[in-house]
């Protein structure tokens, strides 16, 4: 029953959520966003779709820069639409949405930089240009080739002398490396908070963790690790503190999951009680699973520690990211996991029975789930999680039973 199922966790800790500091970083991103449209330091604006771009390259710019990761409301969705097709996925056409309304963030942006990973982005750079200047490079797919490496290094000296030319401003090796280490720490500090929900009663939800990463697209390194800081210190202070019964742990695997985009959190967090405690999606904790070298030529290190980051699933091959996602669920124990994508997402719809296989392979109870941006699909997506965690606690339960009748027949051998 949907009372049983509500009962994954006992209690909520007072502890779970990172007040005030989460408030406190909520505050940081909307000043900075201020500072942006308000336009007053004289720096360049720029923006960016894919977690595939240096933003090692952007900040040694001395420009800002910010994600066009926004969900929008039916009526943004509806208006992007004007210029693609239904068929596009409701984050593509949210992107579009923004610009033709004159959404003042997006409005005071000067360039963006969008990376060909599929071709709804691709075709969304095209039609961006009527709003902004639009530089679109190419990802390579298969990145274990050298030829990738040697190509995706040409398309980043491409993009290193777009920005001098239109910032003004030398991206000097020396700014580069200051920005990879900067980067570095920010990258390992969001990975940090994260494996805090690998203990049993997570100090922080999902959704706590998907606002707490929006530091790093919105806020410069300087400003996000300091607030990151503060969140990690209040945050593993208060491991040990939870009573009640651990919850239901789940990943999250498949397409982006926007800002604003929270349906799937609050069904499964705040409705039935369970914790997303690892997202193997581009705007989860994927990013934040590889660091860059340090020493050599900072290009270099660019080149290969963007194409050697946790792959997207454009990426060839695919079992790659199939097996990334499955040891992501592995690592951290959870009890089931959630395939969610957006509708007509070609790259994650294409390829959801190789990520499905891997995760039967590797033992791991998974749904299906597809949405877009309306509210038509929440009851339906309620009664498919709603069954989910029923089938899981049945499991649990099963397996605590015969544990507990393995102890009696123990005790009773002579």
């Amino acid at each position: 029953s949907r009372a049983e199922a509500g009962q994954v966790a006992t209690s909520k800790p007072a502890s779970r959520e990172p007040e005030p500091l989460l408030q406190e970083l909520q505050g940081l991103i909307q000043a900075s966003q201020d500072a942006f449209i308000r336009r007053d330091d004289g720096r360049k604006r720029f923006a960016y779709q894919c977690n595939y771009t240096p933003l090692e390259l952007l900040s040694a710019s001395g420009a800002s820069h910010i994600r066009l990761f926004r969900a929008g409301d039916p009526e943004t969705v509806a208006r992007g639409e004007r210029y693609t097709q239904s068929i596009y996925c409701d984050f593509t056409k949210s992107c579009l949405g923004f610009f033709s309304s004159g959404d003042p963030l997006y409005s005071a942006i000067d360039g963006v930089y969008n990376f060909y990973t599929c071709n709804t982005v691709k075709r969304v750079s095209e039609v961006l240009d009527r709003f902004v200047p639009v530089k679109l490079l190419n990802l390579p797919k298969i990145r274990t080739e050298a030829s990738s490496r040697s190509f995706f290094r040409l398309e980043l000296q491409d993009m290193r002398r777009d920005l001098e030319s239109k910032t003004g401003q030398m991206v000097s090796d020396e700014k580069l490396h200051e920005q990879i280490v900067k980067y570095n720490s920010l990258r390992r500090l969001l990975r940090k908070i994260s494996d805090l929900r690998k203990f049993r009663t997570p100090p922080l939800s999902g959704r706590d963790f998907l606002e707490i990463s929006k530091a790093y697209y919105y806020l410069d390194a300087d400003t996000a690790l300091p607030a990151l800081q503060r969140i990690y210190d209040r945050l593993s202070a208060t491991i040990g503190d939870q009573v009640g019964d651990p919850p239901l742990r789940f990943l999250i695997s498949g397409s982006v999951i926007a800002d604003g985009d929270r349906k799937v959190h609050e069904i499964l967090e705040e409705e039935f009680g369970g914790v997303v405690v690892a997202e193997d999606v581009c705007t989860g904790v994927r990013p934040f699973c590889h660091v860059l070298s340090e020493t050599g030529d900072p290009l270099q290190s660019l080149v290969d520690g963007y194409l050697d980051q946790a792959p997207c699933a454009r990426m060839k091959p695919l079992q790659d990211a199939a097996r990334f996602a499955a040891n992501l669920g592995r690592e951290y124990d959870v009890d089931g996991v959630l395939y969610a994508y957006l509708k007509f997402c070609p790259t994650h719809s294409v390829g959801m029975k190789t990520y499905l296989t891997e995760f039967q392979n590797a033992g791991l109870p998974f749904l299906e789930l597809s949405s877009d941006y309306s509210h038509s699909s929440e009851g339906q997506i309620r009664t498919r999680i709603e069954a989910f965690i029923e089938v899981l606690l049945d499991k649990k339960n099963h397996c605590h039973a015969a544990g507990a009748a393995a102890e009696v027949a123990a005790g009773a051998a002579p």
